[in-house]
């Protein structure tokens, strides 16, 4: 399930589609699972992919939107990658430059 939703989330970064992944999330919020969702590690992961590929407008969504509303314990496991994407984001820009 995790893998899924990150696949489909990578899916809108690379076709640059903010839109489409704010809407999915919503989506996912309205939907019921049968096993909970592992969200820090669907975080981590689309939130560096975003970086990596130079979706400021994702990333950015991510870390003022998604991120504080995730519990305390989530927030200390994940602060850490805030810096090493604000990296990747200055390397894609400069790439794209």
């Amino acid at each position: 399930m995790d893998d899924h939703i990150i696949r489909t989330c990578k899916e809108f970064i690379n076709q640059e589609n903010p839109y489409a992944i704010q809407d999915y999330y919503r989506e996912l919020l309205m939907s019921e699972f049968d096993q909970t969702p592992d969200w820090p590690y669907i975080f981590h992961r689309v939130y560096l992919h975003a970086c990596l590929r130079g979706r400021e407008a994702v990333a950015s969504w991510m870390a003022t939107q998604l991120y504080p509303a995730m519990d305390p314990i989530q927030q200390i496991a994940l602060r850490q990658i805030f810096p090493y994407g604000r990296v990747l984001l200055s390397k894609a820009a400069a790439k794209g430059s």
